[in-house]
């Protein structure tokens, strides 16, 4: 009985040891179904996503354009070329540049001795310079015409400069009050002369003084202020009384 046992035992020990290599099952031989192998579980391969659906790839940003502006293509697109030589736009009267060019067509004349004395106004039509206001003779206008055409941005000269022969003599009485004004003023800045109360007139720059004064050192001041007044040629003082002390 117990070697049937020990002999049943051995052969279930041979049959597990020796069954990997036994082609036949296990049951064939006899012995027990030895328990199944489980190997490594297979994973189920998910479908790939086709093409189609698969997200499209963040293109990279476009790179910025510059400020600088683009060079224009040369050749035939280019378009015809500009002329080098071009006038310069015309001035506007009323523009910065346009005063500008006014003032210096008028100092411009007035650094001419001829000129100096008259009023003469300037107006500006472009590059076209007008010029309005009186002179004595018609040699001072065309010098006006002359002086006003050399000034750069000048190209023509509208003379519209009247000749007035008796003009002269009306800017002399013109400043011959504007010195018997000034002279005026000054003895109102002195008390004693301003008391002394002296008449004063002009004629072609010749001051003359009337008048009563106790003391000639009076007399003397007012012509030392006279003098000081820019266009006076000269002083008379001879219509001034010198009067006697009490």
């Amino acid at each position: 009985m117990n070697v049937r046992r020990i002999t049943t035992t051995l052969g279930v020990i041979l049959t597990v040891a020796l069954w990997p290599a036994m082609p036949l099952s296990a049951q064939d031989a006899g012995g027990p179904a030895p328990p199944p192998i489980k190997g490594p579980a297979s994973k189920t391969a998910e479908p790939k996503p086709q093409d189609s659906l698969k997200e499209p790839k963040a293109q990279p940003p476009e790179p910025k354009t510059s400020d600088a502006k683009t060079q224009e293509p040369k050749g035939q697109d280019a378009g015809p070329p500009k002329p080098k030589d071009q006038d310069p736009k015309p001035q506007e009267p009323g523009g910065k540049l346009g005063r500008s060019l006014i003032l210096t067509v008028k100092l411009t004349l007035m650094t001419d001795p001829r000129l100096f004395p008259y009023e003469i106004e300037v107006d500006l039509s472009g590059q076209e310079a007008v010029l309005s206001g009186a002179v004595a003779s018609e040699e001072d206008k065309q010098a006006a015409t002359e002086i006003a055409q050399r000034v750069d941005g000048i190209k023509s000269v509208v003379n519209k400069l009247k000749v007035v022969k008796e003009l002269p003599q009306a800017l002399s009485r013109k400043r011959d009050e504007a010195i018997t004004q000034y002279v005026k003023e000054r003895f109102k800045k002195s008390t004693t002369l301003e008391a002394a109360g002296f008449d004063v007139k002009t004629e072609d720059g010749v001051v003359s003084l009337s008048g009563r004064t106790r003391f000639q050192v009076i007399i003397l001041e007012a012509v030392e202020a006279a003098r000081q007044t820019p266009g006076v040629k000269a002083v008379r003082t001879d219509g001034v009384r010198l009067e006697a002390a009490d």
